[in-house]
């Protein structure tokens, strides 16, 4: 336990006299967030897939799905009530709005009508964004048309009671995981390939200083740095830009610390497996970009094209990404995001497992 903390102690104090390892891993994700929340933060610039069924067929409906169509940021698709039923099944549509039959007589008589949304409640990063975006509309269109608010009224079917939050709610989580990432696949992992590069690790075999006590101290670093990040990430969040962050601080660790550990594995194989720090690095690169940008970090995966959609749900950090927004967006429980933990507890234990059959001391 002496040796493991000494090594602890050593490592946290190199890692604090790094200025270029202190800028990626706090300037940067806050930089990052920063500039996206400024761009983005008060806009909630989400494009939104919005199917619409017209039972009606009338000149008042066709008014109203033209006038859709024209709304920037909407996505409109329309067809039969079966086809989009199934096609917000399968993850195609943030909602669908039904205009029934009848629909435009009863307007025109002066006589109240509803509309009904059915909301894809399966996407919870953009839910309650579709919900108050098509009420807002739907409310605009019958001042518009009447001069009286309330004269069409908007039923929501299978909703879900999901907290309003902003793009810099749904963007947060996802920098955590990000930064979460990096922390285990670019940062401790690599200095591994370093290590055995100069012969230091040869030296540590033939030390009293066991492998193991020498490992455990550099991951422990990292865990209490990839906290702090966190905890940073979120005072700025909540502070500067209004985050409504809400869920369990311990099951947020616990999310954290599960990623971080997955990462590490997998960046300790990849440095068993490369023969130097550069071919390590070139290596982690090449699996971290694509996740960045695929994964749902900056974006909801719902505007990808469909292929795309299943590549990003083979990655772990969308689950990472998943885990840590249900958590913290609509305060879920361990067990409502298990299999995203399973996913990365899976991911972990497979690299660490392959990692220690390749590992070498030289």
């Amino acid at each position: 336990m002496k040796r493991f903390y000494k090594v602890f102690v050593y490592d946290f104090k190199m890692t604090l006299r790094q200025r270029e390892a202190m800028f990626w891993m706090f300037l940067f994700p806050i930089l990052l967030m920063v500039i996206l929340g400024l761009i983005f933060g008060g806009a909630n610039q989400v494009r939104l897939a919005i199917g619409i069924v017209d039972l009606d067929g009338s000149p008042v409906s066709e008014a109203i799905v033209r006038a859709f169509q024209e709304i920037d940021g909407l996505v409109i698709a329309t067809g039969s009530e079966d086809a989009e039923r199934l096609a917000i099944k399968d993850g195609d549509r943030n909602a669908v709005l039904i205009i029934p039959e009848g629909f435009g007589e009863a307007i025109v008589s002066g006589a109240g009508q509803s509309l009904t949304m059915v909301l894809n409640n399966a996407n919870v990063n953009t839910a309650q964004i579709t919900s108050n975006t098509m009420r807002g509309i739907v409310q605009q269109m019958t001042q518009m048309m009447s001069g009286l608010p309330q004269l069409v009224q908007l039923n929501e079917e299978a909703a879900q009671d999901v907290e309003d939050f902003s793009y810099i709610d749904f963007i947060v989580p996802g920098i955590i995981a990000m930064v979460v990432m990096f922390g285990g696949l670019a940062g401790y992992s690599l200095e591994i390939a370093t290590y055995r590069e100069k012969g230091i690790l040869r030296r540590i075999k033939v030390s009293p200083l066991s492998l193991t006590s020498f490992l455990a101290g550099g991951i422990a670093t990292v865990l209490i740095f990839t906290l702090i990040q966190t905890g940073v990430l979120l005072t700025l969040g909540v502070l500067a830009f209004g985050m409504n962050l809400g869920g369990n601080f311990f099951y947020m660790a616990f999310l954290v610390i599960l990623g971080a550990l997955s990462f590490l594995a997998l960046g300790f194989l990849i440095s068993s497996l490369t023969k130097n720090s550069r071919s390590a690095g070139m290596a982690s690169q090449a699996i971290t970009m694509p996740m960045m940008f695929l994964a749902g970090v900056f974006f909801p995966l719902e505007i990808l094209p469909g292929a795309l959609k299943v590549i990003a749900r083979t990655l772990p950090l969308y689950y990472l990404g998943d885990a840590l927004r249900e958590v913290m967006i609509n305060s879920a429980s361990l067990a409502a995001v298990w299999l995203d933990i399973v996913v990365l507890l899976g991911m972990g234990l497979l690299a660490f497992g392959i990692a220690v059959r390749f590992f070498r001391w030289e």
